[in-house]
């Protein structure tokens, strides 16, 4: 028996580990695309009024705590639900780009701890991080064309470009809306 007969051509084995690159970029393109969308998705219903409870927050202590590499702000303080017939409820975590003595529209998270922001700058904040996971997934249509050997069209390049655009842009000022709010 000859060895050519019992193995397999060379051309076949290169066609599957072809496959399996192109599988795991998938994935991992998937992974690195979905996962801002599921972390963002209590923060985006909080502060569009799907969960929580309205009211009012005063933020009435800040403390900075350095440890290292690990640094952070804690802010707590005291939220006022809109239904006056409800007790304040004291002691509670509130946002770590908030300012002693700041009071802002605000929604308490269902578990009673936290606190979030609901007017615009919490809808916007909320958004960011949905807005880079879209980002991550308009490229991926180009990407697996250009892994099958296909060249798109600038069509869809203005196409993708849209979107893309528009994601970035919501990215860049949710990111930066406390700056100027």
């Amino acid at each position: 028996m000859s060895r050519s007969n019992a193995s397999t051509p060379r051309g076949n084995r290169q066609a599957g580990a072809g496959l399996g690159k192109i599988l795991l970029t998938v994935v991992l393109w998937l992974t690195v695309g979905l996962l801002p969308l599921l972390f963002g998705v209590g923060d985006v219903r909080l502060a569009f009024g799907l969960v929580g409870e309205p009211g009012k927050a005063t933020v009435e202590r800040c403390a900075d705590y350095n440890s290292g590499a690990d640094s952070y702000t804690e802010c707590r303080g005291t939220f006022r639900p809109d239904d006056r017939s409800r007790p304040a409820v004291e002691n509670v975590r509130m946002p770590p780009e908030t300012d002693e003595g700041e009071t802002f529209t605000a929604r308490l998270r269902p578990d009673g701890d936290s606190a979030g922001f609901a007017d615009l700058r919490g809808k916007l904040g909320s958004l960011a991080l949905p807005a880079l996971g879209v980002l991550f997934l308009v490229p991926m249509p180009w990407g697996l064309a250009y892994l099958f050997g296909r060249r798109p069209g600038r069509l869809s390049l203005y196409a993708m470009a849209v979107p893309a655009a528009g994601a970035a842009a919501l990215c860049v000022v949710g990111l930066m809306i406390d700056l100027f709010v």
